[in-house]
């Protein structure tokens, strides 16, 4: 695996901040395929204002709150893209990260509008 050098590993230490690994699997697979399965199932729950997830107990959102969710699978797609597919060919181009961060930003917004709408408030 890459490393910085001289590398120190601390506890805030994560995956994310430098260069993925490199390969087709890397940049076709997770660069590419992933993004398209989590971004369609994002498009599914905000189109259809209802998403459902879960294992043994499942969750159904509706309205906003599927759509927050949606838009939270969604921005989950466009970060895992960024990363995998652009992060491979560029090593950290601008775009690149200025993507992963809008992307995050995009998936704490919907989750949190999603845990304190339903969560808290109980609206759903």
């Amino acid at each position: 695996m890459w490393q910085r050098h001289p590398h120190n590993p601390t506890a805030y230490d994560d995956d994310w901040e430098g260069q993925p690994g490199q390969g087709w699997f890397y940049q076709w697979g997770l660069g590419l395929l992933l993004p398209v399965a989590l971004i369609g199932y994002g498009i599914y729950g905000v189109a259809m204002q209802q998403i459902s997830f879960g294992g043994r107990v499942s969750m159904t959102l509706h309205g906003l709150n599927a759509i927050a969710f949606g838009i939270a699978w969604i921005s989950a797609g466009i970060f895992v893209h960024c990363h995998y597919f652009w992060g491979n060919i560029f090593d950290q181009a601008w775009f690149a990260v200025l993507g992963k961060i809008i992307a995050a930003c995009g998936f704490i917004a919907g989750l949190v509008f999603v845990l304190i709408r339903n969560g808290v408030l109980g609206i759903g």
